[in-house]
């Protein structure tokens, strides 16, 4: 038995230190690569000068590629593979090299092949569409483009593949030959639309062979008479025109009469204020707008305030361990915030989505563009690899080194290259962001963000304040207004993830953060 004691310490000791080599396995994972491609990504579209070079993108390519490599299962190697279609594209527009393009559209086929039901396919089948119609394959366009409307029809992809699609006609003559009428793209910058008509065989009427002096003569007299006659009628229409600039210069010369002082009056229209509300059709891309019955005492105009329900549709956004969806709660919180503004408060609110839809991050900042809007505010739930985290934080737009904040960051962006044009990042936040759009976007943060702990910490004694803080959000950075986006929580945590549950609790959330919003335009003072 003595002997046995040490053998049997020894074998546990080894098991432990596999069982932890295991972990550190796993949680190293393919999250970290990608993590650093996706670093190295917003690198690149920040520099002109390094996408001038070809090592660079093939650097970022290849870390990418490693991330497929590794861990070709992983849901980062299918953001990868998607991204590094869109890297090919670009470095074609700058080596314009044949084969850079024939790589992209490998890439996208790869996303098509590997991961179909993935909620990239349709972009990456919209990307193939586009491709064959720069390389002016055009019939193989038309097939690509009608494969989306049919097979993704609820696709963000959709209503553009089937503008594509009826723009392109492809037709077929007696001998079996196609042929194609190319749209003209707006999306394309290096290739020019050709349009190729179609050549219809028409018999031509042959001319006699003889022809009889007389029968010439006659059309020569014919033919004089017209160009006589033609000569008359247009020093007919000289001399009219003549006349009348004669009459318009006497007609000027006469002297106007004072206008009634009514009427001049009436013909001085007001100057158009600042924040003049635009009308706008509600619907998709525009935004559902709610104004209240009666302002209050006091009230002169009402500010307009969109709120934004993160993700939708496709994209679910966050999820917990028992399956409550992000893209649920975010809706479920923005109705309430709306009712509490337009009910409560009297101000205008425009909802980005009030139903399960998709919409772009790019056209979320549009509408509040759009509609000439006072603020933007995002609605988000939280989520970390480490399930004991848990709290609420606001963020305002602005460049951070904090790993956790552009984790979220990254997180809440969605699919790399979806969510970021294939311009500079941090030049965009460097350029468009003003100083005054940041401290008003850091005020109504710390206005939100203090309200809704105190108000949520009365309910839930395990709240914890994590703060305001700064994060490269692409949701934020189109707005020309204050912009600010709020996570309610964490749904991997499981605590939090129970009171998201809970519609008491939703209602409490919404009320702190329409109250915080309300407290921000009161006491809002002079930008610095």
């Amino acid at each position: 038995m003595k002997y046995l004691i040490p053998k049997i310490s020894r074998v546990l000791l080894v098991c432990g230190l596999l069982f932890s080599l295991a972990n550190l396995a796993f949680a190293s994972p393919s999250g970290d690569l990608y993590f650093m491609a996706q670093k190295s990504y917003y690198q690149l579209m920040a520099s002109e000068e390094k996408k001038k070079f070809r090592h660079h993108w093939m650097k970022t390519i290849n870390m990418f590629s490693r991330v497929i490599d590794l861990y070709p299962k992983s849901k980062e190697a299918y953001k990868a593979e998607f991204t590094t279609g869109k890297l090919f594209e670009g470095l074609n527009s700058v080596s314009k090299n044949s084969k850079d393009i024939d790589r992209a559209l490998r890439h996208y086929q790869n996303v098509l092949k590997n991961y179909p039901s993935g909620n990239l396919s349709d972009d990456a089948l919209f990307r193939v569409g586009e491709i064959y119609l720069a390389k002016n394959s055009l019939a193989s366009a038309s097939e690509t483009f009608k494969k989306i409307s049919d097979n993704y029809p609820k696709g963000d992809q959709a209503k553009k593949a089937l503008q594509k699609f009826k723009s392109i006609k492809v037709v077929s003559n007696k001998n079996h030959t196609a042929t194609v009428t190319r749209p003209k793209s707006s999306d394309s910058k290096v290739f020019k639309p050709k349009v190729a008509k179609i050549a219809k065989k028409q018999k031509l009427k042959q001319a006699p062979s003889v022809v009889i002096d007389s029968d010439k003569k006659k059309i020569v007299a014919k033919f004089k008479k017209k160009a006589q006659g033609n000569k008359s009628e247009k020093q007919k229409t000289q001399v009219a025109r003549k006349g009348q600039k004669r009459v318009v210069k006497n007609i000027r010369k006469t002297p106007r009469a004072n206008p009634s002082p009514q009427v001049a009056k009436a013909s001085i229209k007001p100057p158009v204020s600042p924040k003049k509300r635009i009308r706008i059709k509600d619907g998709f891309g525009n935004g559902y707008l709610y104004t209240p019955k009666k302002l209050r005492r006091g009230q002169t105009n009402s500010p307009l305030i969109v709120i934004d329900a993160g993700h939708g549709g496709k994209d679910d956004g966050a999820r917990s361990a028992s399956g409550i969806k992000e893209k649920d709660i975010n809706l479920k919180i923005a109705r309430h915030v709306k009712t509490f503004l337009v009910n409560r408060y009297k101000y205008c609110v425009v909802m980005t989505r009030k139903d399960d839809t998709f919409i772009p991050l790019r056209d979320r900042s549009k509408i509040s563009n759009k509609r000439n809007a006072d603020l933007f505010v995002s609605i988000h739930a939280n989520a970390a690899k480490r399930k004991s985290a848990h709290g609420i934080e606001t963020y305002f737009l602005g460049t951070s080194h904090n790993k956790e904040a552009l984790e979220v960051a990254a997180r809440e962006n969605g699919e790399l290259v979806q969510s970021v044009k294939d311009n500079q990042v941090q030049q965009i936040l460097a350029s468009l962001i003003t100083t005054t759009k940041i401290n008003d976007s850091s005020r109504l943060a710390g206005r939100v963000q203090e309200n809704l702990y105190q108000n949520t910490r009365k309910t839930y004694r395990y709240q914890k304040n994590l703060g305001v803080k700064e994060g490269p959000f692409y949701v934020l950075h189109g707005a020309d207004m204050p912009s600010i986006l709020v996570e309610v929580g964490f749904l991997t945590n499981r605590r939090e993830a129970k009171m998201l549950s809970q519609s008491e609790y939703l209602y409490r959330v919404a009320s702190s953060i329409a109250e915080g919003i309300h407290k921000y335009l009161q006491d809002k003072g002079p930008s610095i």
